[in-house]
């Protein structure tokens, strides 16, 4: 069976090492499996069974920029060296440069880009060049491409192999509402709701966090986080703090969502049929998640907001109870299926050109 060394740059969450685990999943029983990741959540591969490593970002191992290229090189190549995987597959928007000096050494092991669109526009388009240190590259697609203006866009279907929009999760996999609730500790009655906007004062309505949870328990929706700090400060209604990898599985658990637009959290709501309102953070650096939200909202797939503040989250709340369901279903209906399967039989056709 072949060997893949799956590596994922460390984002601002978990969409990286989520989308190769993504692929890893669907891959052949006896495919040797293994993650060398940049993300201090990488212990979480354990879960499936799938032996890893962390290698600390620049930023957390406190080196200058040509210190860490450094070691980022020579610990990818000690890697390359033991296991000898038949590909490597690189998840991210940006390749490390020792990555390019790490493959030349190592011929024999082939080389995937996974490389998800959405690019904000007039960004990173240098990056694009960095495709010829690989034998491949892999798209996983976006629901909301029609609105995609960045530098991938423009790239010809010869030079990429595009798939439908990846997650971890498939429908199939939900567990139902009640052992969903169970399972994450939460009541078992009344309605209850995802609050996933990153860090956040719960008690502020001047925050999108504050704001979000403020609406929604003058409602009487409990308000769900994934952040302990968040939680933490909560003093008073129904809030929940709510951990488990991938909570994606536990979806059935909530009525609805208030969510940023990051590759994941989106297209998990969508595919999920998670009645969704997305606030898109614009602060990231590449990542279009304005586009990607609105395009949901112009289908009428989700709902979208730049902002909950300024008194608008009680009535978009409102607005989210009652079409909810309705526009969930519609995002159901639209989607294309998960590309995972059709990525992992992609990557091992490159491993099988291995010598």
């Amino acid at each position: 069976m072949p060997s893949v060394l799956l590596v994922s740059s460390n984002g601002a969450g978990m969409g990286h090492l989520t989308r190769l685990l993504a692929y890893a999943r669907r891959m052949p029983e006896g495919t040797r499996r293994h993650v060398l990741s940049l993300s201090q959540a990488v212990p979480v591969v354990g879960q499936e069974g799938i032996s890893w490593e962390y290698l600390p970002s620049q930023g957390a191992s406190g080196l200058r920029a040509a210190s860490w290229r450094q070691l980022f090189a020579e610990r990818v190549g000690e890697v390359l060296d033991r296991l000898d995987p038949d590909v490597l597959v690189f998840d991210g928007t940006h390749p490390y440069s020792g990555l390019d000096v790490a493959l030349a050494a190592h011929p024999r092991t082939r080389a995937v880009w996974s490389r998800r669109g959405m690019w904000k526009q007039d960004r990173n388009e240098p990056q694009l060049e960095k495709a010829a240190w690989f034998d491949a590259v892999l798209e996983p697609g976006d629901l909301s491409a029609a609105a995609d203006r960045g530098a991938t866009a423009a790239v010809a279907d010869g030079e990429v192999a595009r798939v439908a929009p990846v997650t971890l999760v498939d429908p199939g996999d939900l567990q139902d509402r009640a052992a969903a609730r169970q399972a994450l500790g939460l009541p078992g009655d009344g309605p209850l709701a995802l609050v996933s906007l990153g860090a956040g004062n719960i008690n502020s309505t001047d925050d999108e966090v504050g704001a979000a949870a403020v609406a929604l328990r003058e409602r009487g929706i409990g308000v769900c986080v994934t952040a302990p700090d968040i939680a933490d400060r909560a003093y008073t209604g129904d809030v929940h703090l709510v951990r488990h990898f991938p909570l994606s599985e536990h979806f059935a658990a909530f009525d609805y969502a208030v969510a940023a637009a990051g590759y994941n959290s989106f297209h998990e709501s969508l595919r999920l049929g998670l009645p969704t309102l997305f606030v898109p953070n614009t602060r990231t650096s590449l990542d279009d998640q304005g586009a990607r939200a609105e395009h949901a909202a112009h289908a009428g797939w989700a709902m979208s907001t730049p902002t909950l503040t300024g008194g608008l989250a009680g009535p978009l709340v409102d607005e989210l109870v009652r079409r909810g369901s309705e526009l969930a279903a519609r995002a159901r209906d639209a989607d294309p299926g998960n590309g995972a399967a059709a990525a992992a039989a992609h990557i091992l056709d490159v491993a099988g050109g291995a010598p």
